[in-house]
């Protein structure tokens, strides 16, 4: 998509802007084509300015995180990609505020949330350690683990709406559901407030968290670009268990591979491209329906020309 100059020209008025960007570099699969315009917004109000431009525009608006829960095609996105992550330009912030709740920017790595409320004496927040990402990126998905989600934590959140408007809104745990938090589309999250327990054995969290994290590193192929889970669960069903049923366990298509060590987890095994793996999870839906009759929904978001 040809964007024109002057277009360009106002983005980079209120941000850094990178013309064809390869974006494998900024998702933890290391695939994925160039973006037309990847920008990195430095504050709130440079978001704001963005979203307004490409409605005025109507250009294409696609949103990125910290990558990791994340598919692009190997041809790329057109027209605006946003970056929010943390980098060596910006980190978020992450704040206790007076009411005893905790304030972060979207921006922020749940690593550094988790440091952070832990070192405050604080528990209910143990289900993210190990997770990757941004908060915000664990907000939108309502990420979890069997000990809690995002929606058990969350008071409320700021946002910028679809024509660029900054607003809060409320959490209601009624719209939220395994691995949806029922935000409105075209809302980008800029920051929450989250409530968390004082810990009734601060040595006890940390003890716990690292527990988590030791189990992640036996059980999850760390070693290899993935992006984690990949499929939900279905009710009263294991992904890991069905794929490993139907006898995909290592299966390959290009360099993309189930992994051994997690049957829910596809690796890049050896320069798989993303429609390597992408069609890997078409084998894997294809062949778990056939065996069972179950339709597996995946976790990740896929975007992009395949």
């Amino acid at each position: 998509m040809n964007i024109p100059r002057n277009v360009i020209q106002a983005l980079g008025e209120c941000a850094r802007v990178k013309e064809k960007e390869p974006l494998k570099t900024y998702t933890t699969y290391r695939t994925g084509g160039p973006a037309d315009l990847l920008v990195f917004p430095g504050d709130n109000e440079s978001l704001s300015r963005i979203v307004r431009i490409a409605a005025d525009e109507s250009l294409p608006l696609t949103v990125i995180g910290g990558g990791s829960n994340l598919l692009v095609g190997d041809k790329g996105l057109e027209g605006i990609v946003i970056r929010l992550c943390e980098d060596s330009l910006r980190k978020g912030e992450i704040v206790l505020l007076e009411d005893g709740t905790i304030y972060a920017d979207s921006i922020a790595s749940k690593e550094r949330f988790v440091e952070f409320a832990v070192n405050l004496g604080y528990s209910g927040m143990e289900f993210m350690a190990g997770i990757p990402g941004c908060i915000g990126g664990g907000i939108i998905m309502n990420a979890g683990t069997s000990m809690g989600a995002f929606a058990d934590i969350l008071v409320d959140v700021d946002l910028v709406d679809s024509g660029g408007n900054r607003t809060a809104a409320l959490i209601d745990r009624s719209m939220s559901s395994y691995r949806k938090m029922g935000i409105g589309d075209g809302a980008i999250i800029t920051g929450a407030r989250i409530k968390l327990s004082r810990a009734a054995d601060a040595s006890r969290v940390r003890s716990d968290i690292e527990d988590i994290l030791g189990d992640r590193r036996k059980k999850h192929p760390l070693d290899y670009p993935s992006a984690g889970s990949v499929f939900k669960n279905p009710d009263g069903y294991s992904s890991w268990k069905l794929i490993d049923e139907a006898g995909l366990k290592g299966r390959m298509v290009g360099g993309a591979r189930v992994s051994e060590l997690h049957t829910n987890f596809i690796i890049n095994a050896d320069g798989a491209t993303s429609r390597d793996i992408r069609n890997l999870i078409c084998l894997i839906q294809e062949t778990v329906f056939q065996y069972f009759g179950i339709r597996l929904e995946t976790e990740i978001k896929m975007v992009g020309v395949f």
